[in-house]
């Protein structure tokens, strides 16, 4: 029995409660809900909502639409301004994984709670709680095969002694007795299958279908299994029993009857005898055994993430900012001159100072006044190609163009399916009886599977040995007639071509007809003949073929989420190899549709992306005019061409593209340029190659000063853009 995990331990009380289960089929979802009173649980609403295709090919955005339509039907039926949002889900036997939700289904899970607004309390997997009612009802543990029947696809499961064994699901192929015949054959288990068949779902009673197909000899039934069909719902109120039994609550009679199983036995269910379940509250982003009203309100988050965040840093003040900073405070200087009375004879004074105050800014100017020279490069572009060889054996070498590689493997899941191909002739051989005659002078012994030949040369062949006696002894002119004996034959070959009219003779084998002669004097019957789809040779090599190249894409991307930037990946893998592959059906199967599933071993290698510039830069530098330089801060290095040698090494072509400016020697041209106009250095940077553009920065921009360089080479700045 599947408990729900981290449950409240949940008191008797007087108000109503409200719960809702969501039970997630292959193609649909039933929302039903019930209300809880003093411990006793009642349905009052249930809907199902089908998915377009099935959950599995839903979208995010069709999973939740198909949710919230359930819901919202369900709720139709609760009091005036009453809302589920305790939750617990029924789940796919193949949503699960050692007792816990697998990752890609519970991310899906926990987006339908946030969106939905829904607190997840628990899950219990379907087949599962149809087992244990099951068990409850019959007094047994369940021994069975599970039938589920949905609209295109069809799911068994084996339960042995109450277990779930195993599980496989299909496409709906010719007939629903067929597609679980033929699912059957491809269950691992080598033990004998219970004679149990269970059908639930089924739009219609197919007990009778079932009674009526003859399953396959190879499948290991110690005799014709028993079918039985459990009654419409029993799914939701399998889950729904299992819920009531681990809250605690009991379910009122006229909920827990069925059509199938009245049975009402008493059984003690042991809380901890019971198999957990994981899923818990906190998976779902919620907090175990604390009520969300009492926690922080979101505002109050907020101010926490605010106060954990450091304050930004004051910024240096810029030119301009400085440059206004000082205008006010000379502004003010001079305001206040005005107010300052200078005693009589000391007029005389003031001019002196006057003077040395400007003589004071000028030196400050020429000392102080900082320049920044800002010139851009057209720059050139050089680009080299080089064969290099990438292996995993080898130390890098950028002499012989060689690249260490790393080794790594990644595997992908996947599946694939495509239309059969492959053509089959399917029949039934003609039978019929046939009296042969003997009138030689000696017995003869016709072994079965002798051949008898029509007049069209149609051959059959006798299903028991005869002997025909000799014809008795008689004169010349005695009138004798022939000894004979009926056999029954039948055809070589399917087709009714075979089915011949009476009175047809036929050769025996060798002898003359004179001799010996076969006649039937019936018509033979039974032979037919149909051609039908298959599952082909080529059918499976493709899919083979396919299953590796559609998800060698995704294997890439998954890779190159986890390298680093200073490491990159080839864009071709070494190999590939297809592990535990499983196809629905065999070559020769009648099937229109053949899918693989198997996981995929990708091999691919790993460099750094250094290597590649250090095996670069001797080609980049070759015959590198004097005058220039190579800016290694933009040189892009791409690899194509890929071509596997063997295991362990990769030859490319290496194509490496820097871009080539002109060497500046800055202390040079600093002595050149200092304390002259800006003109002047404008016109003689200009003449340098690859300039573009020059903008020189006064700091602080004083306006009423010389547009002059400073005199001082250290408070000259140089810097190079590059356009583009």
């Amino acid at each position: 029995m599947i408990k729900l995990p981290f449950l409240p331990q949940l008191k008797k009380k007087v108000e109503t409660r409200y719960f809702l289960v969501l039970i997630l089929r292959q193609e649909k979802v039933n929302a039903v809900i019930f209300q809880e009173s003093e411990n006793k649980v009642k349905i009052i609403g249930q809907e199902q909502v089908y998915f377009s295709e099935s959950i599995e090919d839903a979208d995010l955005d069709e999973f939740l639409e198909v949710l919230d339509k359930a819901i919202s039907q369900a709720e139709s039926s609760l009091p005036e301004n009453i809302e589920t949002h305790q939750t617990i889900f029924g789940v796919k036997e193949d949503w699960t994984q050692n007792n816990q939700i697998k990752k890609e289904y519970l991310i899906k899970l926990k987006k339908a709670c946030e969106e939905l607004e829904l607190t997840p309390i628990g899950f219990l997997v379907i087949s599962q709680a149809i087992a244990h009612l099951l068990q409850k009802e019959e007094g047994a543990p369940l021994s069975a095969i599970l039938v589920e029947v949905n609209k295109k696809n069809v799911t068994i499961t084996l339960i042995k002694g109450g277990k779930i064994i195993e599980t496989k699901t299909s496409e709906i192929h010719n007939s629903i007795p067929f597609t679980v015949d033929t699912l059957l054959k491809y269950f691992q288990t080598s033990e004998v299958l219970p004679s149990r068949i269970i059908i639930f779902n089924g739009k219609e009673d197919l007990s009778q279908e079932f009674i009526g197909h003859s399953f396959s000899k190879s499948l290991p039934f110690l005799h014709l299994p028993q079918i039985t069909s459990l009654p419409e719902g029993f799914d939701a109120k399998s889950v729904l029993s299992g819920v009531t039994i681990q809250m605690g609550f009991e379910m009122l009679e006229e909920d827990m009857s069925s059509k199938e199983h009245t049975q009402n036995i008493e059984e003690k269910v042991s809380k901890d005898g019971d198999q957990k379940a994981s899923f818990s509250t906190e998976d779902f982003g919620f907090v175990k055994d604390q009520d969300i009203a009492k926690m922080s309100s979101s505002k109050e988050v907020k101010n926490e993430k605010l106060e954990s965040i450091p304050k930004e840093p004051a910024k240096e003040k810029t030119a301009n900012q400085f440059l206004t900073s000082l205008t006010i405070g000379l502004g003010k200087l001079l305001r206040s001159t005005k107010k300052i009375k200078f005693p009589k004879g000391r007029v005389t004074l003031l001019i002196p100072t006057i003077i040395l105050l400007i003589l004071g800014v000028i030196a400050s100017y020429f000392l102080f006044v900082k320049a920044t020279i800002v010139i851009s490069l057209e720059p050139n572009i050089i680009e080299k190609d080089q064969k290099i060889l990438f292996s995993t054996t080898s130390p890098s070498d950028p002499g012989k163009n060689i690249i260490n590689g790393e080794l790594v493997t990644i595997s992908e899941n996947g599946s694939v399916s495509i239309q059969t191909t492959g053509k089959k002739e399917i029949g039934t051989k003609a039978k019929g009886a046939v009296t042969i005659f003997n009138s030689l002078s000696q017995s003869k012994t016709l072994e079965e599977g002798s051949v008898i030949k029509s007049p069209n040369n149609l051959e059959f062949t006798l299903d028991k040995s005869i002997t025909i006696k000799a014809v008795a002894s008689h004169s010349a002119d005695e009138v004798v007639n022939p000894e004979k004996e009926t056999v029954n034959v039948t055809s070589q070959d399917i087709g009714k071509e075979y089915n011949l009219p009476s009175g047809t003779k036929f050769n025996v084998g060798s002898f003359e007809i004179a001799d010996l002669v076969a006649k039937n004097d019936n018509p033979f019957s039974g032979g037919t003949k149909k051609e039908v789809t298959v599952v082909s040779e080529k059918d499976s090599n493709k899919l083979k073929i396919d299953l590796p190249n559609q998800l060698e894409r995704k294997a890439m991307e998954e890779l190159s989420k986890e390298l680093s930037k200073d490491r990159l990946l080839l864009p071709v893998f070494i190999s590939s190899n297809l592990v535990d592959e499983t196809m629905d059906a065999k070559v020769g199967d009648e099937v229109d549709k053949l899918t693989l599933k198997g996981s995929v071993e990708y091999k691919g290698i790993l460099y750094k992306k250094d290597d590649l510039i250090v095996v670069g830069r001797p080609l980049l530098e070759k015959d590198l005019p004097k005058d220039q330089k190579i800016d290694y801060n933009n040189v892009k290095a791409n690899v194509k061409n890929i071509e596997q040698k063997n295991d362990e090494e990769i030859e490319a072509e290496l194509t490496i593209k820097g871009l080539l400016l002109p060497k500046i020697d800055e202390n040079k041209l600093k002595k050149e340029i200092k304390g002259t106009s800006f003109t002047k250095t404008e016109d003689l940077l200009y003449k340098l190659s690859q300039v573009s553009n020059v903008d020189i920065v006064f700091t602080p921009n004083l306006p009423f000063l010389p547009k002059k360089l400073p005199l001082l080479e250290k408070n000259i700045k140089i810097v190079t853009e590059i356009n583009g």
